[in-house]
């Protein structure tokens, strides 16, 4: 483990992040314009579109391949993306020369889940459609992970095209975080909330059941969704529903799932610049675009 992510992890405890993150939750922020196109590096090229009147963005740089990455933001399904996105896209498109495309879903309480997978739908054939010489992966983190996985099954099960590979860190599999080894990795996490995610988790999903695939891809069917990469830290809530995927998942039929797991790294440890970060985000890179990256 790298001094910055040890300094994170103590600052997170010592500063209440969690907390902070109930608070957040409560009264979440609306109209920070994160994604909006000037905010951007002058080094990639941005295209702004909307869906179902929901805002979102398209960057990449000089020389673009036609491999496209979509991007699912976390944030509890309920925080709009952070500048730390923004860098993660322009990361992406500058190192890597592939395009980006960074969505800012309906979130609750506003919205619930049956809307969100109604947009992503329609997003989807509009940049298929767009693009349709492109290669494109699945890329999501915290409740943005859940959310492609759960997507990922949802396009399976609607019979329209599979993206090739989805990649996906400290993903949130069961909306009700009922794993009773949560309790003991609590302990370890500086970070996430238990109580008031479960509180956010009924919000989302409205009327379906905590055990429904659209919220928790931890329940569905994981048959026929291509290759998987799936990450989580070992001081976090989320590794235990993980943990239970990869037992889920050893024998499937057209599913290659691989799992890796950080040791000593926090919740969602991409959105803090640091050593590990940079390994992790070539490790989805050679995941996404090396042909031989052996499972």
């Amino acid at each position: 483990m790298s001094l910055k992510s040890e300094i994170t992890r103590i600052h997170a405890a010592v500063s209440k992040r969690e907390i902070k993150m109930t608070l957040a939750l409560e009264q979440p922020s609306r109209g920070t314009g994160e994604l909006n196109q000037d905010r951007f590096s002058k080094k990639v090229r941005v295209k702004s579109w909307d869906v179902d009147g929901f805002p979102g963005v398209t960057i990449n740089g000089s020389y673009v391949k036609n491999d496209h990455i979509l991007m699912l933001p976390g944030g509890a399904y309920t925080l709009e993306p952070s500048k730390r996105y923004r860098e993660l896209g322009e990361h992406f498109a500058i190192k890597e020369q592939v395009r980006v495309s960074i969505l800012q879903c309906p979130l609750a309480p506003e919205y619930t889940a049956l809307a969100v997978h109604q947009y992503l739908i329609n997003v989807y054939l509009r940049l298929t459609e767009e693009y349709p010489g492109d290669k494109f992966f699945l890329f999501g983190d915290f409740s943005g992970g859940g959310l492609a996985l759960a997507f990922l099954q949802e396009l399976r099960n609607k019979g329209l095209p599979m993206p090739e590979r989805t990649a996906v860190i400290s993903p949130w599999l069961d909306l009700s975080l009922d794993n009773p080894k949560i309790k003991i990795a609590k302990k370890s996490d500086p970070i996430l909330p238990v109580e008031a995610l479960k509180e956010t988790g009924i919000r989302y999903r409205g009327f379906l059941e905590p055990d429904d695939p659209l919220v928790s891809p931890l329940y569905g069917d994981w048959n026929h969704l291509g290759q998987i990469l799936v990450l989580s830290g070992t001081e976090e809530i989320l590794t235990p529903d993980c943990e239970l995927l990869a037992e889920k998942t050893k024998e499937l039929k057209e599913t290659k799932f691989l799992y890796k797991k950080g040791a000593k790294m926090i919740h969602d440890w991409i959105l803090v610049p640091c050593k590990e970060t940079d390994a992790t985000l070539e490790l989805i890179a050679m995941f996404f675009l090396e042909e031989a990256l052996e499972f």
